[in-house]
């Protein structure tokens, strides 16, 4: 089917579309490369279980081999059960040029799934970055679909954007149905500023005073030593933070997007990573499915979006069921740590790019039940407890670097009598050793699970000796998981 052009499928009366305009939405950015049927469909029956409601397609080359393949595994399987697609087209790694993926959206807009919104319910395209192309170009292309998109780009590489200055509205006002904030998600590169949304505030301020509507970034952190980079955006405390604010804001964002749902490279993904979608190996080292999984935030992050949905605050959120959910996360190793590549002049084996802005620190989040009366939190660190923390009715968040010391890190918590109700399973160590031979700054996310479901076994590490593969830039010799 995606060689049939929308008015096609129209016309043949094989879909209906949709009558009405979408509330509150959340998707989760979804990279595409070359994926299996199977894993298509897993990542989808993942996504719909924490209640996502759809992906948007991040696409580079749309003349890739994999493109046709992969987008046809999503968009028909999503099809069948009910899950929405959009497209975002990556303008900063292609040429900039919106017209390239023409060919592509005639095959796309068809399918009845594909997400659609505003008053008119025209097919959704984002963006990220605006690829150095001016107004006119963005006109002329929307000119070629009649002008019967809802566009709502990433254009936050433009002067002015993150102002909301007269002139920016004056010369974009006419291009854009919406706009969708990319870098405002984490702390500029070396800022402390985690979970801040004063960006996001001018610019959703900026967007209601013109009539047009808002989508808001939510991730975890930015880490990347792969592909050409090496560099980190603190992110203990991004992701509660912007779940808390979010739900404080007025306006609130009209769509939120998660970045991302497979981004391995750079360490914020929140579901599955499939080897078969890594184009480079370094990236293997740090995050993987079998040594970093970060699929346990999903529990807590369910309840945040139902809550912003319902226009919810954070006291309003609730577990699926009486036991509280959350998890537990931190990085593997300490500041301290000196790693063996380092002063080699190779950028993969250097600190990255603000790692002085990274602590030791366990960082939680968790939602408790209603009736949680004397609730608390434990933080234990190598057997110690280390902090106990009163919880409430709803969501509750934290961080400490206090008494975190070398080995197992776990988060309790107990009810008012004073029994374990929940905690997290084990993770990888904590450690003064440089294990990966990079200064590894992708975090271990630990779900809490009810007593008696979670693993209280102590943490684990990987095995085996590094051995530096200096002519690729990469580390052998390693088994990644417990």
């Amino acid at each position: 089917m995606l060689g049939i052009s929308f008015a096609a499928v129209v016309s043949l009366g094989l879909i209906q579309l949709p009558t009405q305009v979408c509330a509150k939405a959340v998707f989760a950015h979804y990279m595409l490369g070359y994926i299996t049927e199977d894993h298509a469909h897993k990542d989808i029956d993942d996504a719909m279980a924490m209640g996502l409601d759809g992906f948007a397609i991040n696409i580079g080359d749309p003349t890739g081999s994999y493109v046709n393949e992969s987008l046809g595994y999503l968009f028909g399987y999503g099809n069948y059960v009910g899950f929405k697609l959009f497209v975002s087209m990556d303008l900063a790694a292609s040429s900039g040029d919106p017209n390239i993926y023409n060919s592509l959206f005639k095959g796309l807009l068809g399918w009845n799934n594909y997400y659609r919104a505003g008053v008119n319910n025209y097919p959704v395209v984002s963006t990220f970055d605006s690829g150095g192309r001016t107004n006119t170009d963005f006109t002329s292309w929307l000119s070629v679909w009649g002008n019967q998109i809802f566009f709502i780009p990433d254009f936050d590489d433009t002067q002015g954007y993150y102002d909301a200055a007269t002139g920016w509205w004056d010369y974009w006002g006419d291009v854009v149905d919406g706009l969708f904030s990319w870098e405002s998600t984490w702390p500029l590169p070396g800022a402390t500023n985690d979970g801040d949304i004063s960006r996001d505030q001018i610019v959703i301020n900026g967007a209601k005073a013109h009539n047009k509507s808002y989508m808001m970034g939510l991730s975890l952190q930015q880490y990347k030593d792969s592909y050409g980079g090496n560099w980190y955006r603190k992110g203990e405390l991004n992701l509660p933070r912007r779940m808390a604010n979010i739900l404080t804001m007025n306006p609130q964002p009209d769509f939120v997007e998660i970045i991302t749902w497979n981004d391995g490279p750079e360490s914020h993904y929140i579901g599955n990573i499939w080897p078969e979608a890594n184009g480079d190996q370094q990236a293997a080292i740090y995050a993987s499915t079998a040594g970093a999984d970060h699929t346990a935030i999903q529990p807590l992050l369910k309840s945040w979006i139902t809550a912003y949905k319902n226009g919810g605050t954070s006291s309003s959120l609730r577990p699926p069921g009486s036991a509280p959910v959350g998890a537990l996360w931190h990085k593997t190793i300490f500041q301290d740590v000196t790693c063996p590549g380092a002063g080699n002049g190779v950028q993969y084996f250097e600190k990255p790019g603000a790692f002085e802005t990274g602590t030791d620190s366990l960082n939680w989040a968790v939602v408790v039940p209603s009736g949680a009366s004397g609730w608390e939190a434990v933080l234990v660190s190598a057997g110690n407890t280390i902090q106990t923390i009163a919880l409430s009715t709803g969501f509750n968040y934290g961080s400490t670097s206090s008494g975190v010391a070398e080995g197992t890190q776990r988060l309790l918590v107990r009810d008012g009598s004073g029994t374990t109700v929940a905690g997290t399973d084990r993770g990888r160590c904590m450690s003064h050793t440089c294990h990966d031979d990079i200064y590894n700054m992708n975090i271990q996310i630990l779900q809490l699970k009810p007593t008696g479901q979670y693993n209280g076994g102590d943490c684990w590490q990987v095995s085996g000796t590094p051995v530096i593969d200096w002519s690729t830039d990469t580390v052998t010799g390693i088994s990644q998981g417990p």
